[in-house]
């Protein structure tokens, strides 16, 4: 009996070696059929490929060329080219790591439900490529081509196809604008401007000036222009706008529309329009929105931008400086003060290339009375005529022969402002506080 019980019990140890052995033997023969591979499983020359559809489980997409491509769903939709090129790319030549054959479940590689799919047609020849679970082990994607295999991807094409159709629309551009042989803005206030190196101008680095001649703020021009190619496109109202949908958003008569001739490259044209909500719309908000050209893409844009690209009228490009040539071209001022006047010369410039500056044959330092005239600034353009009395008046006598004199006044307007004439003719409106600092300043040599 007690032999028997050990002949049993040996039986069962060697039942459950030899099952041991049989499991170890299957995986042996599993881990033998990943393989190194190193090799490209999968070539499809992208301009062979007539047709492209992909899906992720949230966004499926089809495409197809006939000459360009074209989205299925409505031959109107502006297609980026270059974009669906750069999706065909990785699948030109695609190279695995490792290769497993004789795949039993597909589903512990994710491939079951992948979690991408897709599919190229090229000639008679459609492949789908399958894209499942990463291995974060060897840091590489699993894909399934339907040969049975599944292969182990370093080059990782996944996440170029997380993809909306908007990333895929050809969108219009504003495009950076070093400098412009001329521009027309047409809107409530039209006019027109042109670079000229022969303009008349009291400042040297104007270049920018109206077709009336009168000068521009070189600085001020640029920074629009610089502007204009930095306001992203990207939200698009509708890509095939119909003249209903144009009149939605006002650009059937837009607000601004600006034409700009670049010194290079094509001309470019922006329309703009800004929309305010309804009376009844207490949480509404106002709505702007560009068009580049006749294109039929219109898009949404922060109102922050729709501001920043319509400023662009006259007022916004002249200069608010009301001195603008260089201080070291006056040779002489005359300065109107509660009924004197006062006179400071220039002289040689001492041995440290300083100027010398006197008040009554005395040497008086002007740095201040320098920096409160450089300091006048226009605060709001206006060409009303004073009706309060004159603070201050200068009479700058230049160095330039084709600018030999300009003069300023400033007359009292109020309590925080005054008005301001340059030449005798209304200019601006500017803040007291720079008057007062100006007359302090005469003051402190005067008297």
């Amino acid at each position: 009996m007690k032999r028997g019980k050990r002949v049993l019990i040996l039986l069962g140890v060697l039942v459950i070696a030899v099952g041991a052995a049989l499991a170890a033997s299957r995986v042996k023969e599993r881990r033998e059929e990943i393989a190194v591979f190193g090799e490209t499983f999968l070539s499809v020359p992208a301009d062979s490929v007539t047709a492209l559809s992909f899906s992720d489980g949230d966004t499926s997409l089809a495409f197809h060329r006939d000459g360009t491509w074209f989205w299925d769903d409505d031959a109107a939709f502006p297609v980026d080219q270059e974009k669906i090129q750069s999706l065909l790319e990785p699948f030109e030549d695609m190279p695995a790591a490792f290769v497993i054959g004789d795949v039993d479940d597909y589903g512990q590689y994710g491939l079951t439900e992948p979690e991408c799919t897709v599919t190229l047609t090229a000639g008679d020849q459609t492949t789908t490529v399958k894209m499942g679970a990463y291995s974060t082990l060897d840091q590489q994607r699993y894909v399934d081509i339907g040969d049975g295999k599944v292969y182990l991807v370093a080059d990782d094409p996944r996440e170029d196809f997380e993809k909306e159709l908007s990333d895929l629309i050809a969108n219009d551009e504003l495009p950076e604008l070093d400098a412009l042989a001329s521009a027309s803005v047409s809107g409530e206030n039209s006019w027109s401007f042109r670079y000229s190196e022969s303009g008349d101008s009291y400042c040297a680095e104007d270049v920018y000036f109206s077709d009336d001649g009168l000068p521009l703020d070189t600085s001020r021009v640029e920074t629009w222009l610089d502007r204009v190619g930095s306001v992203p496109l990207t939200d698009y109202v509708t890509y095939n706008a119909t003249e209903e949908e144009l009149a939605s958003c006002g650009l059937n008569t837009p607000d601004v529309t600006v034409d700009i001739t670049p010194k290079e490259g094509d001309p470019v044209r922006y329309s703009l329009s800004e929309i305010e909500p309804a009376e009844d719309d207490e949480d509404g908000e106002t709505t702007a929105y560009l068009r580049v050209g006749e294109s039929k893409i219109v898009y949404s844009i922060a109102p922050g931008d729709y501001t920043l690209l319509s400023q662009c009228g006259y007022n916004d490009l002249r200069h608010r400086e009301l001195f603008t040539p260089e201080f070291d071209a006056v040779a002489s001022m005359d300065v109107t003060l509660e009924g004197e006047t006062y006179t400071f010369t220039r002289g040689e410039d001492n041995d440290n290339g300083e100027a010398v500056w006197t008040y009554n044959g005395e040497e008086v330092d002007i740095k201040s009375l320098e920096a409160a005239v450089e300091a006048l600034s226009a605060q709001d353009f206006t060409s009303d005529a004073p009706t309060g009395r004159q603070e201050i008046a200068l009479t700058l006598r230049l160095t330039d022969e084709a600018h030999p004199e300009l003069t300023v006044a400033l007359y009292r307007l109020d309590g925080a402002a005054c008005l301001a004439q340059v030449n005798g003719e209304t200019v601006c409106t500017l803040s007291r506080s720079a008057a007062v600092t100006l007359i302090e300043a005469v003051n402190a040599l005067v008297l």
